[in-house]
Protein backbone atom coordinates (compact mmCIF):
# COMPACT_ATOMS: atom_id res chain seq x y z
CA UNK A 1 0.00 0.00 0.00
CA UNK A 2 1.53 3.53 -1.07
CA UNK A 3 1.77 5.76 1.78
CA UNK A 4 0.19 9.20 2.19
CA UNK A 5 3.96 11.02 1.77
CA UNK A 6 3.68 9.10 -1.70
CA UNK A 7 1.14 10.47 -3.18
CA UNK A 8 2.02 13.60 -5.17
CA UNK A 9 -0.13 16.69 -6.14
CA UNK A 10 0.69 16.38 -9.67
CA UNK A 11 -0.51 12.22 -9.86
CA UNK A 12 -3.33 13.08 -8.62
CA UNK A 13 -4.15 15.98 -11.05
CA UNK A 14 -3.24 13.50 -14.20
CA UNK A 15 -5.31 10.75 -13.25
CA UNK A 16 -8.20 12.23 -11.81
CA UNK A 17 -8.63 15.98 -13.87
CA UNK A 18 -6.70 14.23 -16.73
CA UNK A 19 -7.86 10.91 -17.08
CA UNK A 20 -11.03 11.47 -14.94
CA UNK A 21 -10.53 8.20 -13.68
CA UNK A 22 -13.02 7.90 -9.97
CA UNK A 23 -11.81 8.10 -6.89
CA UNK A 24 -12.20 4.42 -6.35
CA UNK A 25 -10.14 3.47 -9.48
CA UNK A 26 -7.40 5.82 -8.05
CA UNK A 27 -7.62 4.39 -4.73
CA UNK A 28 -6.85 0.76 -6.82
CA UNK A 29 -4.55 2.14 -8.52
CA UNK A 30 -1.95 3.66 -5.33
CA UNK A 31 -3.18 0.63 -3.62
CA UNK A 32 -4.87 2.68 -0.87
CA UNK A 33 -7.50 0.83 1.27
CA UNK A 34 -10.49 3.55 0.13
CA UNK A 35 -11.77 6.19 -1.59
CA UNK A 36 -12.03 8.44 0.99
CA UNK A 37 -8.50 8.60 1.30
CA UNK A 38 -8.24 10.07 -2.50
CA UNK A 39 -10.69 12.55 -1.41
CA UNK A 40 -8.90 13.79 1.75
CA UNK A 41 -6.06 14.45 -0.75
CA UNK A 42 -7.97 16.18 -3.39
CA UNK A 43 -9.18 18.48 -0.44
CA UNK A 44 -5.82 18.84 1.20
CA UNK A 45 -3.96 19.55 -2.35
CA UNK A 46 -7.20 21.83 -3.02
CA UNK A 47 -7.61 20.08 -6.48
CA UNK A 48 -11.67 20.64 -7.69
CA UNK A 49 -13.90 17.81 -7.53
CA UNK A 50 -16.04 16.92 -10.36
CA UNK A 51 -19.73 17.41 -10.53
CA UNK A 52 -21.33 13.87 -10.39
CA UNK A 53 -22.61 14.40 -13.85
CA UNK A 54 -18.71 15.13 -14.94
CA UNK A 55 -18.16 11.57 -13.83
CA UNK A 56 -19.98 10.35 -17.24
CA UNK A 57 -18.97 10.16 -20.38
CA UNK A 58 -22.19 11.57 -22.87
CA UNK A 59 -23.62 9.46 -24.78
CA UNK A 60 -24.96 10.24 -28.04
CA UNK A 61 -27.45 7.79 -29.77
CA UNK A 62 -29.79 8.43 -32.24
CA UNK A 63 -33.82 7.80 -31.87
CA UNK A 64 -33.57 4.69 -34.50
CA UNK A 65 -30.16 3.16 -32.95
CA UNK A 66 -31.73 3.08 -29.65
CA UNK A 67 -34.36 1.60 -31.21
CA UNK A 68 -32.63 -1.22 -32.96
CA UNK A 69 -30.74 -1.72 -29.84
CA UNK A 70 -33.10 -2.02 -27.25
CA UNK A 71 -36.43 -3.33 -28.72
CA UNK A 72 -35.10 -5.74 -32.01
CA UNK A 73 -31.35 -6.37 -30.61
CA UNK A 74 -32.89 -7.07 -26.88
CA UNK A 75 -30.08 -5.31 -25.29
CA UNK A 76 -30.74 -4.02 -21.96
CA UNK A 77 -29.91 -0.55 -20.77
CA UNK A 78 -26.81 -1.56 -19.20
CA UNK A 79 -25.11 -3.14 -22.17
CA UNK A 80 -25.99 -0.04 -24.21
CA UNK A 81 -24.49 1.91 -22.02
CA UNK A 82 -21.55 -0.30 -21.95
CA UNK A 83 -21.14 -0.68 -25.52
CA UNK A 84 -20.91 3.72 -25.86
CA UNK A 85 -18.08 2.97 -22.92
CA UNK A 86 -20.49 4.77 -20.31
CA UNK A 87 -20.99 2.17 -17.18
CA UNK A 88 -24.16 4.28 -15.51
CA UNK A 89 -27.22 3.54 -17.36
CA UNK A 90 -28.75 7.07 -15.95
CA UNK A 91 -27.75 8.19 -19.43
CA UNK A 92 -29.75 5.84 -21.58
CA UNK A 93 -32.76 5.45 -19.36
CA UNK A 94 -32.79 9.79 -19.64
CA UNK A 95 -32.39 9.50 -23.62
CA UNK A 96 -35.27 6.94 -23.55
CA UNK A 97 -37.67 9.38 -21.36
CA UNK A 98 -36.00 12.47 -24.13
CA UNK A 99 -37.38 10.07 -27.15
CA UNK A 100 -40.50 8.82 -25.40
CA UNK A 101 -39.62 5.33 -25.22
CA UNK A 102 -41.29 2.40 -22.91
CA UNK A 103 -38.59 0.82 -20.89
CA UNK A 104 -39.13 -3.09 -20.71
CA UNK A 105 -40.57 -4.97 -18.11
CA UNK A 106 -38.03 -7.69 -16.66
CA UNK A 107 -40.40 -10.83 -18.17
CA UNK A 108 -39.43 -9.11 -21.82
CA UNK A 109 -35.37 -9.54 -20.98
CA UNK A 110 -36.04 -13.16 -19.72
CA UNK A 111 -37.06 -14.71 -22.77
CA UNK A 112 -36.13 -14.84 -26.80
CA UNK A 113 -39.26 -14.05 -28.70
CA UNK A 114 -41.29 -10.45 -27.95
CA UNK A 115 -44.43 -10.40 -25.19
CA UNK A 116 -47.16 -8.27 -25.53
CA UNK A 117 -49.85 -7.40 -22.82
CA UNK A 118 -53.48 -8.95 -22.73
CA UNK A 119 -55.83 -6.76 -24.84
CA UNK A 120 -57.86 -6.01 -21.71
CA UNK A 121 -61.25 -6.94 -23.19
CA UNK A 122 -63.67 -8.35 -20.76
CA UNK A 123 -65.02 -10.45 -23.87
CA UNK A 124 -61.88 -12.06 -24.58
CA UNK A 125 -61.08 -12.49 -20.77
CA UNK A 126 -63.97 -14.13 -20.12
CA UNK A 127 -63.55 -16.73 -22.38
CA UNK A 128 -59.89 -17.46 -21.45
CA UNK A 129 -60.41 -18.03 -18.13
CA UNK A 130 -63.27 -20.60 -19.18
CA UNK A 131 -60.94 -21.96 -21.38
CA UNK A 132 -58.30 -22.19 -18.24
CA UNK A 133 -60.84 -23.66 -16.17
CA UNK A 134 -61.76 -26.24 -18.45
CA UNK A 135 -58.20 -27.61 -20.35
CA UNK A 136 -55.42 -24.68 -19.19
CA UNK A 137 -52.45 -25.73 -17.04
CA UNK A 138 -51.01 -22.40 -16.03
CA UNK A 139 -47.83 -21.69 -13.80
CA UNK A 140 -45.42 -18.90 -13.48
CA UNK A 141 -42.36 -19.32 -14.72
CA UNK A 142 -39.95 -16.14 -13.24
CA UNK A 143 -41.34 -13.38 -14.33
CA UNK A 144 -43.74 -14.87 -16.93
CA UNK A 145 -46.91 -16.90 -16.98
CA UNK A 146 -46.73 -20.17 -18.69
CA UNK A 147 -49.89 -21.52 -20.29
CA UNK A 148 -49.78 -24.88 -21.34
CA UNK A 149 -51.79 -27.80 -23.11
CA UNK A 150 -52.07 -31.36 -24.46
CA UNK A 151 -54.40 -32.85 -26.84
CA UNK A 152 -55.13 -35.42 -29.02
CA UNK A 153 -56.95 -33.34 -31.63
CA UNK A 154 -55.39 -31.18 -34.11
CA UNK A 155 -58.42 -28.44 -33.73
CA UNK A 156 -57.45 -28.08 -30.16
CA UNK A 157 -53.73 -27.45 -31.32
CA UNK A 158 -54.90 -24.21 -33.66
CA UNK A 159 -57.14 -23.14 -30.88
CA UNK A 160 -54.45 -22.53 -28.55
CA UNK A 161 -52.82 -20.91 -30.93
CA UNK A 162 -55.28 -18.44 -32.85
CA UNK A 163 -55.98 -17.55 -28.46
CA UNK A 164 -52.01 -16.81 -28.06
CA UNK A 165 -50.63 -16.18 -31.22
CA UNK A 166 -50.94 -12.49 -30.34
CA UNK A 167 -49.03 -12.45 -27.14
CA UNK A 168 -46.49 -14.52 -27.63
CA UNK A 169 -44.56 -17.46 -29.11
CA UNK A 170 -47.10 -20.22 -29.39
CA UNK A 171 -44.78 -23.61 -29.52
CA UNK A 172 -46.43 -26.85 -31.01
CA UNK A 173 -44.79 -30.18 -30.71
CA UNK A 174 -46.23 -33.87 -31.54
CA UNK A 175 -45.02 -36.15 -28.74
CA UNK A 176 -44.52 -39.87 -29.16
CA UNK A 177 -47.66 -41.03 -27.91
CA UNK A 178 -49.10 -39.18 -30.61
CA UNK A 179 -50.82 -36.06 -28.61
CA UNK A 180 -50.14 -32.36 -29.70
CA UNK A 181 -48.03 -30.37 -26.73
CA UNK A 182 -48.59 -27.02 -26.78
CA UNK A 183 -46.95 -24.12 -24.35
CA UNK A 184 -46.90 -20.46 -24.55
CA UNK A 185 -44.63 -17.85 -22.27
CA UNK A 186 -46.74 -14.57 -21.30
CA UNK A 187 -45.77 -11.38 -19.74
CA UNK A 188 -47.54 -10.78 -16.57
CA UNK A 189 -50.36 -9.28 -18.07
CA UNK A 190 -52.40 -12.53 -18.21
CA UNK A 191 -51.64 -13.40 -13.96
CA UNK A 192 -55.55 -13.18 -14.15
CA UNK A 193 -55.33 -17.03 -15.63
CA UNK A 194 -52.88 -17.99 -12.28
CA UNK A 195 -55.72 -18.68 -10.28
CA UNK A 196 -58.07 -22.36 -10.64
CA UNK A 197 -60.92 -21.61 -8.68
CA UNK A 198 -64.08 -23.87 -8.36
CA UNK A 199 -66.45 -21.16 -9.33
CA UNK A 200 -67.37 -18.29 -12.29
CA UNK A 201 -66.23 -14.94 -11.17
CA UNK A 202 -68.82 -12.67 -10.00
CA UNK A 203 -68.74 -9.59 -12.97
CA UNK A 204 -69.03 -12.26 -15.61
CA UNK A 205 -72.08 -13.77 -14.11
CA UNK A 206 -73.12 -10.15 -13.79
CA UNK A 207 -73.13 -9.40 -17.76
CA UNK A 208 -74.91 -11.92 -20.05
CA UNK A 209 -72.60 -11.33 -23.00
CA UNK A 210 -69.33 -11.62 -20.53
CA UNK A 211 -71.44 -14.89 -19.09
CA UNK A 212 -71.68 -16.42 -22.61
CA UNK A 213 -68.16 -15.91 -23.83
CA UNK A 214 -66.71 -17.68 -20.85
CA UNK A 215 -69.24 -20.52 -21.17
CA UNK A 216 -68.07 -21.28 -24.52
CA UNK A 217 -64.95 -21.33 -23.51
CA UNK A 218 -65.41 -23.62 -20.88
CA UNK A 219 -67.50 -25.28 -23.70
CA UNK A 220 -64.87 -25.49 -25.89
CA UNK A 221 -62.44 -27.46 -23.37
CA UNK A 222 -64.96 -29.39 -21.88
CA UNK A 223 -68.26 -29.40 -23.62
CA UNK A 224 -69.90 -31.14 -26.48
CA UNK A 225 -72.68 -31.18 -28.79
CA UNK A 226 -73.78 -34.71 -30.19
CA UNK A 227 -76.83 -36.90 -31.69
CA UNK A 228 -78.42 -39.56 -29.77
CA UNK A 229 -79.72 -42.46 -31.49
CA UNK A 230 -83.43 -42.05 -32.13
CA UNK A 231 -85.96 -44.24 -30.02
CA UNK A 232 -87.88 -45.30 -33.02
CA UNK A 233 -86.87 -48.10 -34.90
CA UNK A 234 -88.06 -46.55 -38.30
CA UNK A 235 -87.52 -42.96 -37.08
CA UNK A 236 -85.59 -40.25 -39.33
CA UNK A 237 -83.49 -38.47 -37.49
CA UNK A 238 -82.07 -39.07 -34.07
CA UNK A 239 -81.84 -35.96 -31.36
CA UNK A 240 -79.37 -33.73 -30.36
CA UNK A 241 -77.70 -32.93 -27.09
CA UNK A 242 -75.74 -30.32 -25.98
CA UNK A 243 -73.60 -31.40 -22.76
CA UNK A 244 -70.81 -30.72 -20.31
CA UNK A 245 -69.35 -33.42 -18.04
CA UNK A 246 -66.71 -32.40 -15.09
CA UNK A 247 -65.57 -32.68 -11.46
CA UNK A 248 -65.97 -28.92 -11.37
CA UNK A 249 -69.24 -28.64 -9.43
CA UNK A 250 -68.85 -25.18 -8.73
CA UNK A 251 -68.53 -23.97 -12.34
CA UNK A 252 -71.26 -26.20 -13.31
CA UNK A 253 -73.49 -24.92 -10.61
CA UNK A 254 -72.90 -21.50 -11.17
CA UNK A 255 -73.56 -21.91 -15.10
CA UNK A 256 -77.08 -24.07 -14.21
CA UNK A 257 -78.34 -21.00 -12.08
CA UNK A 258 -77.32 -18.55 -14.58
CA UNK A 259 -78.82 -20.71 -17.48
CA UNK A 260 -82.15 -20.94 -15.64
CA UNK A 261 -81.53 -17.10 -14.93
CA UNK A 262 -82.07 -16.84 -19.15
CA UNK A 263 -84.67 -19.31 -19.52
CA UNK A 264 -82.70 -21.63 -20.58
CA UNK A 265 -84.55 -25.49 -19.49
CA UNK A 266 -81.57 -27.89 -18.86
CA UNK A 267 -80.57 -30.51 -16.03
CA UNK A 268 -78.05 -30.20 -13.96
CA UNK A 269 -76.99 -33.69 -11.77
CA UNK A 270 -74.47 -36.05 -10.12
CA UNK A 271 -73.17 -39.01 -12.75
CA UNK A 272 -72.95 -42.29 -10.74
CA UNK A 273 -69.63 -43.75 -10.36
CA UNK A 274 -67.06 -41.90 -12.21
CA UNK A 275 -64.93 -40.62 -9.17
CA UNK A 276 -61.37 -39.24 -9.61
CA UNK A 277 -59.38 -38.06 -6.36
CA UNK A 278 -62.35 -38.84 -4.26
CA UNK A 279 -64.11 -36.08 -6.16
CA UNK A 280 -67.77 -36.71 -8.03
CA UNK A 281 -68.37 -36.13 -11.95
CA UNK A 282 -71.30 -33.49 -12.89
CA UNK A 283 -73.32 -33.40 -15.79
CA UNK A 284 -74.94 -30.42 -17.28
CA UNK A 285 -77.05 -31.34 -20.52
CA UNK A 286 -79.97 -29.62 -22.56
CA UNK A 287 -81.67 -31.83 -24.29
CA UNK A 288 -85.47 -30.13 -24.91
CA UNK A 289 -85.74 -28.81 -28.63
CA UNK A 290 -86.87 -25.27 -27.68
CA UNK A 291 -84.08 -24.79 -25.04
CA UNK A 292 -81.33 -26.47 -27.35
CA UNK A 293 -82.38 -24.12 -30.21
CA UNK A 294 -82.34 -20.93 -28.28
CA UNK A 295 -78.55 -22.14 -26.37
CA UNK A 296 -77.49 -22.50 -29.54
CA UNK A 297 -78.31 -19.49 -31.28
CA UNK A 298 -77.01 -17.18 -27.76
CA UNK A 299 -73.65 -19.15 -27.60
CA UNK A 300 -73.04 -19.17 -31.69
CA UNK A 301 -71.08 -16.35 -31.51
CA UNK A 302 -68.74 -16.46 -28.97
CA UNK A 303 -67.25 -20.30 -29.61
CA UNK A 304 -63.78 -20.47 -31.43
CA UNK A 305 -63.18 -24.29 -31.37
CA UNK A 306 -63.57 -25.59 -35.15
CA UNK A 307 -64.78 -28.96 -34.16
CA UNK A 308 -67.52 -27.72 -31.42
CA UNK A 309 -68.75 -25.49 -34.06
CA UNK A 310 -69.27 -28.30 -36.82
CA UNK A 311 -71.14 -30.33 -33.75
CA UNK A 312 -73.15 -27.18 -33.14
CA UNK A 313 -74.09 -26.88 -36.67
CA UNK A 314 -74.86 -30.40 -36.95
CA UNK A 315 -77.06 -30.48 -33.72
CA UNK A 316 -78.91 -26.94 -35.43
CA UNK A 317 -79.76 -28.69 -38.56
CA UNK A 318 -81.15 -31.71 -37.03
CA UNK A 319 -83.38 -29.59 -34.81
CA UNK A 320 -84.51 -28.06 -38.40
CA UNK A 321 -85.13 -31.28 -39.56
CA UNK A 322 -87.22 -32.59 -37.02
CA UNK A 323 -89.43 -28.95 -36.53
CA UNK A 324 -90.59 -30.44 -40.45
CA UNK A 325 -91.33 -33.63 -39.13
CA UNK A 326 -94.88 -34.25 -39.17
CA UNK A 327 -94.81 -36.51 -36.07
CA UNK A 328 -92.44 -34.06 -34.40
CA UNK A 329 -93.97 -30.93 -31.60
CA UNK A 330 -92.54 -28.11 -33.87
CA UNK A 331 -90.66 -24.96 -32.37
CA UNK A 332 -89.99 -21.33 -32.89
CA UNK A 333 -87.05 -21.00 -34.93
Amino acid sequence: MISSKNILRKTLINLYLDQKLSTSAISRILECKSHVTILNYLKKYNIPRRSRLGNRISINISKETLIDLYYNKKLTQKQIAKNFGNKSTTGIHSLMKTYGLKSKSDSEFHTKYSKFDFSGNLEDKAYLLGFRLGDLNIYKVHYLIQARCSSTIKEQANLFKNIFRRYGYVNITIAKRGTYEMIVLLNDSFSFLLPKNDSVEHWILKKEKYFLSFLAGYADAEGSYYLRKPYYKHAKSGWGVFEIQSYDKGILKHISQKLQSIGIEHKFYQTKGKRIYKKEMWRLSINRKQSLWDFIKLLTPYHKHKNKINELNEVKNNLILRNSLPYCRPINL
